[in-house]
């Protein structure tokens, strides 16, 4: 119990940290957009760099974990989708974000931080691989849906490729993508581009947290505590469940590589859910209760799961 109050309240406590600057006007809005900038553009792509670099291709390229990640992510999505539908007589667009609240974590911003510091550097890949999927996969489902209901549906692969410019410029998909590839071609970092990497993914962990309570000291909970509490339901426990049946019975799955998308999938709602339903102005004020709802209950949820997975 102690090791798990030593490592979950420095992490939860750097979120109520910036969550305080944001609320006590200490970090303007253009102040936190700053440090979101600093995060998405340079830390986090740093660290996801050094990691899959430094990671075996084969690794990385782990089937049974892919094809368990990917068949819970479509089957919660797919329940959640049509739960909507069936409860709360949303349209198509709607239940595809409340399809895409249910799926997709927080991963960069919380889950790769608090991987490394309960299982250690090594966990952190398979985060990153479920992160690549998120964006490859369910993300463009989503926007296929969206777009579909409102009357913009040129074909599935139309709106496919239509996101494609968006991962291109998207700096974690493009350092995933170039540490694989480096990965691949037996690229040794000379070691002072090493130490740069390692100085600058280091500040990843703690500045991503501070962001995230800043960022969600902007948002708030108007109406719709059936429709939120259905989403962060979804995300905290249906998610990780479905998650744990793949990895453990349907699939054969590392035990590492299936503890860590267990503790993946157990994080709250994902700001890309919240930019999704932004962008095409559809479900926004849900969207975003969803995101600062399950990020106050899984400060209970994820410490009481870490007390079943963490070593020790």
């Amino acid at each position: 119990m102690q090791s798990i109050l030593n490592t979950a309240l420095p992490f939860f406590a750097l979120i109520f940290c910036g969550y305080g600057a944001g609320r006590l006007n200490l970090l303007t809005t253009t102040a936190a957009a700053g440090v979101n900038t600093f995060v998405f553009y340079f830390a986090l792509p740093a660290f996801l760099f050094s990691l899959m670099s430094s990671s075996p291709i084969a690794e990385v390229l782990n089937v049974p974990f892919i094809g368990a990640y990917v068949c819970a992510s479509l089957a919660v999505f797919g329940l959640a989708a049509a739960g909507g539908k069936l409860l709360f007589g949303v349209g198509r667009g709607e239940a595809a974000v409340q399809g895409l609240a249910a799926v997709l974590p927080n991963t960069g911003y919380m889950g790769i931080p608090l991987a490394v510091a309960v299982f250690g550097r090594e966990a952190a890949v398979p985060l990153v691989v479920g992160l690549t999927l998120d964006g490859i996969l369910l993300i463009p489902l989503g926007i296929l849906l969206i777009e579909s209901e409102k009357g913009r549906d040129a074909g599935p692969l139309r709106s496919a490729l239509s996101t494609l410019p968006n991962l291109l410029r998207n700096p974690l998909i493009i350092s995933i993508f170039a540490g694989l590839a480096a990965s691949a071609a037996g690229v040794t970092t000379p070691t002072p581009v090493n130490n740069f990497l390692d100085l600058l993914g280091d500040t990843a962990g703690p500045c991503a947290l501070f962001a995230l309570g800043a960022t969600l000291a902007g948002r708030s909970v108007a109406g719709g505590a059936a429709e939120i509490s259905y989403m962060t339901a979804l995300k905290l426990f249906v998610h990780p469940a479905t998650l744990l049946l793949t990895t453990t019975v349907v699939f054969d799955v590392d035990p590492l590589w299936a503890t860590a998308a267990l503790l993946g999938a157990a994080l709250p709602v994902a700001a890309n859910v919240f930019i999704v339903a932004r962008q095409y102005d559809t479900y926004v004020a849900r969207a975003s209760g969803a995101v600062l709802v399950s990020t106050a209950v899984s400060i209970v949820t994820v410490s009481a799961l870490l007390l079943v997975l963490a070593p020790g």
